[in-house]
């Protein structure tokens, strides 16, 4: 369970803040005490924190924030020239993705500047805290590159489950769909040091039932992230899975009508 409260000794409106948000997000409000430590007596795995700046949301003494992090260095690289791994599996004419798990928000930053002023990307987003976190950061959050400001801003953010919106999603509503879902084995998990983002995060596995679901949504495109050894991998409805040596990721292509019947 998530629970909202303030940084400590929070103005009176923080706290009236904060006491709105977690009733707006269906989550339950605890009193700020001295410690963290000394709140995770009534159960709660991690706190969604208001303060003056950015929600933040911890967990076991980890932080999460808004930022681009990684992003941004993959902006950086193909400003230099370079691909990226994922905006090179974009068909020729995408011009709108959906992002079924938004998550950080990385992906869908990474595609929203790739696409440029005329692409849009809609992400969605499962976990109340982390959709709170990631609203603020598209709202709010300014780089000192303006054109990577101006495609947050481009990304329209749902709270919402991919299973409803790909199940009523009419045929073709997107050019692409995508998906990186919280992997069950993590990547370099102490380097990455994510672990309350890990507690914040829903943890949905795809089927073939959904994947099929985004092949009718996607007009030209679905595209998997996973680990490589992944079974869903295996399902047969896939045309592609780009590994690379070294590499501890894997994108897995489903091409719209040509999956498996």
């Amino acid at each position: 369970m998530i629970a909202v409260t303030t940084v400590h000794k929070a103005p009176e409106d923080v706290v009236r803040l904060a006491k709105e948000r977690a009733a707006a997000l269906g989550l339950p409000y605890r009193a700020r005490l001295a410690t963290f430590e000394a709140m995770e007596a009534d159960g709660a795995a991690g706190f969604l924190v208001y303060g003056r700046q950015s929600p933040a949301l911890w967990s076991g003494g980890h932080e999460h924030t808004f930022h681009t992090g990684t992003a941004r260095l993959r902006l950086l690289a193909m400003e230099r020239g370079g691909t990226d791994r994922l905006c090179s599996l974009l068909p020729a004419g995408t011009r709108t993705v959906l992002d079924c798990t938004f998550g950080e928000g990385k992906d869908s930053l990474v595609l929203s500047w790739y696409l440029g002023e005329k692409g849009r990307v809609t992400a969605l987003e499962k976990s109340a805290a982390l959709w709170e976190i990631g609203s603020w950061g598209l709202s709010h959050f300014t780089d000192r590159d303006g054109r990577v400001t101006e495609a947050l801003r481009r990304i329209t953010l749902r709270r919402a489950d991919f299973h409803d919106v790909l199940r009523d999603a009419p045929r073709g509503a997107w050019d692409v769909v995508y998906f990186d879902t919280m992997f069950r084995r993590p990547v370099k998990r102490e380097e990455n040091n994510r672990e309350a983002f890990r507690e914040g995060a829903c943890y949905d596995r795809l089927t073939e039932e959904i994947l099929r679901a985004a092949a009718r949504a996607a007009r030209l495109r679905v595209i998997v992230k996973e680990r490589p050894f992944a079974e869903i991998f295996r399902c047969g409805l896939f045309q592609e899975v780009h590994r690379r040596r070294g590499q501890t990721t894997a994108y897995g292509v489903i091409d719209a009508g040509k999956e498996t019947p």
